[in-house]
């Protein structure tokens, strides 16, 4: 399995209306988004424990996977700004739990191409079987 580095030029988190659709496009297969803690100053390790579980998983599962995968891994940021309600990544993306994973591909509905998300949300993504099954 290959884990495709996305370059920080090719996909701007900050617009995920058009910017993430025209990557996906280009891409041709699901990009997953990792979404974690920052990491804690005095531990150098995630400040959140669920994702501080779940990451030596994630490593596993996606090293071990037979397809090639686009995976990229978000931080969003310390303590006091993840619980802002106005943090970006709840805004504009959704997420309302850490760690998630979103899986983000292009469909064709009716004629239109739209962007397709599925997730895998806290406890979900320290289940093994559960992470597997969601990237097959």
């Amino acid at each position: 399995m290959v884990i495709k580095a996305i370059p920080p030029a090719a996909l701007s988190l900050s617009d995920p209306t058009t910017t993430l659709q025209t990557y996906l496009e280009s891409l041709s297969r699901p990009l997953y988004i990792i979404f974690i803690a920052s990491p804690d100053p005095a531990t150098d390790a995630p400040w959140c424990p669920d994702v501080r579980a779940a990451l030596p998983i994630f490593n596993r599962v996606f090293e071990e996977s037979e397809e090639e995968l686009s995976v990229v891994t978000v931080q969003v940021g310390d303590k006091p700004a993840w619980k802002d309600a106005n943090n970006v990544f709840r805004r504009e993306w959704g997420i309302s739990a850490i760690p998630t994973v979103g899986k983000y591909s292009v469909i064709d509905v009716d004629g239109q191409s739209i962007v397709a998300v599925r997730m895998l949300v806290e406890n979900d993504c320290a289940d093994e079987d559960k992470l597997r099954a969601f990237i097959n």
